[in-house]
């Protein structure tokens, strides 16, 4: 007897893969390649630009791209992330796709929240159908600190409060009116259980399907060298880097370290880099950054804005970088710090914790193998959909289905 393979919708903000290469992209893209190995799976999702035709094993619908501009969404109900993808053209597609039987519909993101009338309304006729919501971060909790931190006039602080008021109430509808909330972290599910103490959560880490290094061993040979990962083309990490090169770049330039930056950036924050800093060396988007982390000591995390579980923290681990951070950045690692990290309150403590780590060989190479052996086997995307599906009633197929229809895509945006 055939097992009937699990039905899932997906609803997502944008095609998730590159140019779409934030955190919340490469989570999405992880959970859907991995879900399409066991069940029947569907994605409705905005163009991102990406020449990529998604995942084989899913049914991709793909309409027009999000919204441009911020001013539009003052007026709307939705906060300006949500606004940017409720267009005609997506919500044509999805009532399409309500037409059919779903064993769960996910909401991925904050973004898709404007789906939610049409999925409740689904869902009381479907009572069978679970509506799960991926949680990337407690959005209003994280936006509160991002906003706080950037230096505005009265008229922008004032439409940031009023897209603030705007998150909490979305924020909060999906935390109480799904069936099942994932989570990244032990805090944000804290938070939510404030809002819905009684919801379903299921802890559900990023998975790692990246490069995994051999074994190294760091020395005297070794430069006196850090590495900052990751892209800064948000205003956020933009916002990050500035911070902490503020705070700490000239006493570990004055001690004799170097530091090189990788990762995707736009021009004009190279060139003030390039004014403010120039003792920094700045990559940016490396295709291979194996012959960079070989020759440096360690990997420094300094974000103050954001919360979640941060991707570049299994790049760190599984690459052999040593991890030295703001404990507030480092999350959901299997290993407690001063084990598998190095971490430090403020700044001005983790500029004083890297001189005194810096040549401390042993202190480094065992947080470095203690953290790869506490992560290793443990980040498997597979596993995260397996307890999914099962979490939500389902039993997974050995054998994705086969035969979807190729990429369908919108003819425009109509909206």
């Amino acid at each position: 007897m055939t097992t009937k393979p699990f039905r899932i919708l997906l609803l997502e903000k944008v095609l998730p893969y590159p140019p779409a290469t934030a955190g919340d992209a490469v989570y999405s893209r992880g959970m859907i390649e991995a879900l399409a190995a066991h069940a029947a799976v569907t994605v409705l999702c905005a163009d991102s630009g990406s020449v990529h035709q998604g995942n084989a094993k899913a049914e991709w619908h793909v309409t027009g791209p999000e919204r441009i501009g911020r001013k539009g969404s003052v007026l709307s109900r939705w906060p300006l992330i949500a606004w940017k993808g409720a267009q005609r053209d997506y919500h044509d597609r999805l009532d399409k796709l309500l037409k059919r039987q779903w064993n769960a519909i996910v909401v991925d993101n904050i973004g898709t929240a404007h789906a939610m009338p049409k999925l409740l309304a689904y869902r009381r006729l479907n009572p069978s159908c679970a509506l799960v919501h991926f949680s990337h971060e407690h959005e209003y909790n994280a936006r509160s600190k991002k906003y706080g931190a950037y230096g505005m006039g009265w008229v922008e602080r004032l439409a940031t409060r009023w897209d603030l008021l705007k998150i909490k109430h979305a924020e909060d509808m999906l935390v109480r009116d799904t069936d099942l909330v994932t989570v990244l972290n032990t805090d944000d599910e804290k938070l939510y259980r404030d809002i819905a103490p009684a919801q379903s959560y299921l802890m559900q880490t990023p998975g790692y399907d990246g490069m995994i290094a051999a074994p190294r061993q760091i020395d005297a040979s070794t430069p006196r060298r850090l590495l900052l990962l990751g892209g800064r083309r948000s205003a956020q990490k933009k916002q990050v880097l500035l911070d902490w090169l503020e705070a700490g770049h000239a006493t570990l330039l004055e001690a004799g370290i170097e530091t090189q930056i990788l990762g995707d950036m736009p021009d004009g924050l190279r060139e003030t880099l390039a004014r403010d800093y120039p003792d920094l060396v700045v990559l940016g988007f490396v295709s291979d950054p194996a012959p960079f982390i070989a020759q440096a000591r360690a990997g420094l995390i300094v974000d103050t804005l954001g919360g979640g579980f941060k991707l570049r923290l299994l790049s760190h681990v599984f690459n052999r970088l040593p991890i030295i951070g703001l404990e507030d950045a480092i999350e959901g690692l299997p290993i407690e710090a001063g084990q598998g990290y190095l971490a430090a309150k403020e700044h001005a403590d983790l500029a004083r914790l890297v001189l005194g780590a810096i040549d401390d060989f042993s202190r480094l190479n065992r947080i470095m193998n203690a953290a790869f052996d506490a992560c290793d086997g443990k980040f498997s995307w597979d596993s995260r959909a397996i307890r999914l599906i099962a979490a939500l009633g389902g039993k997974p197929v050995a054998t994705p289905p086969q035969g979807w229809p190729a990429m369908q895509k919108s003819e425009g945006n109509m909206g």
